[in-house]
């Protein structure tokens, strides 16, 4: 799990310097393609200030131009009024040799006069020629200025676009940016949430296990205990023993005469030891049978925690602990069921001992026999010592098995209560493998969703390398269109000059012509008069 959860902090911190790679990357293009973009318009701005100053001027010069030629056309009006006017009046107020001489004057200078006339109107057709040619370049260029116009315009709105799209571009990665810090924050916290849960939980087991080994320890401690004050007590039931071995081998010259009374008295013993043999046996099998179980359970749990660590190989190093101290508790178990079956070898040999005696008694009782005929009398009063120490002893015999029966019952309850503590232990794990397979479950569930995250993130990185590809390609074509534009705007400006040239031209042949007019004008008159 740890490689695992370490694996995918690496991909996600790679992705994320990508993801910063990616975006200073486009950062700086935008900046670059924002900085040409506001140059082009920069530039555009200039351009079109300046051709719009000039079609100002040239419209002001047209406007002037045409205010000339009004003028010219009315003085010419004028001037063929007067002709007029004075050859009427000048013909009906004469004589007729003054008017004979007039016709004569007037055949000789009509054909100076109808060559002028005859200039001038040609000059004038030239003139309005060249304003109607004057005119159309105006409405071209009008036209051109229209077109050249709305074609900055389209530039600009594609701009404007290029300059929304990319700003759209821009939130959308400084949306994605914040949304995988996010991811990666809330990851983080949950990584180290989890590590906190982990360590906690491994205080809180090794904290039990501590727990579980000093009690493990009280027990052992007491069993040592009890085991030394059972040595205690056969080491003074054998010292006892011993004392009445050597009374009876005094008192069997003397006891000839009780035999079967004895014999009576053993008889019954023998069956209190057979009934206590029995019990004991009996015990001894429950004690085995439950022994048995509780192998066979220990067994079936091992083989479920060998199936649990096959199937969790992965969190194995979170359950070796755990399962290092169930070995050694485990170990504890058998230590205690060997002491067990060492205290039951032992009560075993002293019971054979107990019988070697009585066998040996009842033999050497029949040897003396005859001799106890002979000391009846004498050792009358020391069986009623002897029966009375007997009795003391039986009593302790009886007091000893009782001391027993609960020592067993005591071993049954703490093996119970370690069987319980196992199984308790065993839900335990089973309860912390579930957890873990659903974490498993639920990190694995992260890490599709996280996988499928990443995925569409990649799309939309490919779906913004392609919007920037098309906005290159848009760019390129504004590149284009701005180059055709301003080819466009320079032939517009040869144009332009050369209209500025032609006009200039007309004015100044304007200009002739009005020196010439009335220099003609005063040489008529001159001849005139």
């Amino acid at each position: 799990m740890k490689d695992r959860i370490r694996v995918v902090v690496v991909e996600n911190e790679k992705l994320h310097e990508e993801l910063k790679s990616l975006t200073i990357e486009q950062t700086l293009r935008e900046q670059t393609l924002l900085s040409a973009s506001e140059k082009l318009k920069l530039l555009y701005q200039e351009r079109t200030d300046t051709l719009e100053a000039q079609v100002r001027s040239l419209r002001k010069d047209l406007s002037e131009s045409e205010k000339n030629c009004e003028d010219l056309k009315g003085r010419l009006k004028h001037q063929d009024s007067l002709i007029a006017t004075s050859n009427y009046n000048r013909v009906g107020g004469l004589c007729l040799k003054c008017a004979q001489h007039e016709a004569v004057l007037s055949q000789t200078h009509s054909n100076v006069h109808m060559q002028t006339i005859e200039r001038l109107t040609k000059e004038r057709d030239d003139l309005m020629d060249a304003l109607v040619s004057v005119r159309r370049n105006l409405s071209e260029m009008q036209q051109r200025e229209s077109s050249a116009y709305e074609q900055v315009k389209q530039a600009v709105q594609m701009t404007e676009e290029a300059n929304l799209e990319k700003m759209k571009a821009l939130v959308q990665c400084e949306q994605l940016k914040s949304e995988m810090e996010r991811q990666k924050d809330r990851l983080e916290r949950e990584l180290i949430a989890q590590l906190d849960k982990r360590a906690d939980e491994k205080e809180a087991l090794r904290g039990e296990m501590k727990k579980e080994r000093e009690d493990l320890a009280s027990t052992v401690m007491v069993l040592s205990q009890n085991v030394a004050t059972l040595e205690a007590r056969l080491e003074r039931i054998t010292r006892e023993k011993n004392s009445i071995a050597n009374q009876l081998e005094e008192a069997q010259n003397q006891l000839t005469s009780q035999e079967m009374e004895v014999n009576k008295v053993c008889g019954e013993m023998r069956l209190q030891l057979n009934q206590t043999k029995m019990k004991k046996d009996e015990a001894e099998k429950e004690h085995r049978e439950y022994r048995t179980k509780t192998i066979r359970e220990l067994e079936i749990k091992d083989q479920e925690i060998e199936k649990l660590g096959l199937e969790l190989n992965e969190n194995k190093l979170r359950l070796e602990q755990a399962q290092q101290d169930a070995a050694t508790a485990k170990d504890e178990c058998l230590k205690l069921t060997e002491l067990l079956g060492k205290s039951e070898h032992q009560l075993h040999l002293t019971r054979l001992k107990k019988e070697s005696i009585q066998h040996s008694f009842s033999n050497e009782a029949k040897t003396r026999a005859l001799q106890a005929e002979q000391r009846e009398q004498e050792l009358t009063q020391k069986m009623q010592q002897m029966e009375a120490q007997h009795d003391k002893t039986v009593n302790e015999l009886d007091s000893l098995l009782t001391s027993q029966n609960t020592f067993i019952a005591k071993l049954k309850e703490e093996c119970c209560m370690l069987a319980r503590k196992l199984e308790h232990v065993t839900e335990k794990n089973r309860s912390e493998v579930s957890q873990l397979s659903q974490e498993n479950e639920y990190v694995h569930d992260r890490l599709e969703k996280m996988q499928k995250r990443n995925d569409e993130l990649e799309e939309q990185c490919i779906q913004h390398g392609r919007m920037h590809e098309r906005m290159k390609l848009r760019l390129h074509q504004l590149d284009k269109h701005c180059q055709t534009t301003a080819q466009q705007l320079v032939e517009l400006l040869n144009k332009q000059n050369q209209l500025f040239r032609e006009r200039q031209m007309l004015t100044e042949e304007v200009q002739f012509l009005r020196t010439q007019v009335p220099c003609q004008y005063w040489e008529q008159e001159k001849r005139k008069s």
